[in-house]
């Protein structure tokens, strides 16, 4: 991995990230890159691990727990819309 961060992001805290599974890696050349639109997620899980002082495995559950919330909210507003619809 390069030690080039532009994002003051610790190397050790993005290889957490990817053993967790959390983000995902792309490898050219032997050495391994953060998507740029990976940056807002890695920011988001930063904070809940710096300032929550949450572990990796919390995070991991945060993170799922968010996601369903986001897809429930969705579902929601798509079971509105159709209401809306066939008023």
């Amino acid at each position: 991995m390069s030690n080039n961060w532009y994002y003051n992001i610790p190397q050790s805290f993005v290889n957490s990230l990817s053993h967790f599974d959390l983000i995902d890696l792309i490898e050219l050349e032997r050495v391994k890159y953060v998507e740029v639109k990976e940056i807002d997620r890695i920011e988001k899980l930063m904070r809940i691990h710096y300032d929550l002082n949450v572990n990796f495995e919390g995070i991991d559950i945060i993170d799922n727990l968010l996601n369903q919330i986001n897809t429930l909210r969705d579902d929601i507003i798509n079971l509105k819309n159709e209401i809306d619809f066939y008023k």
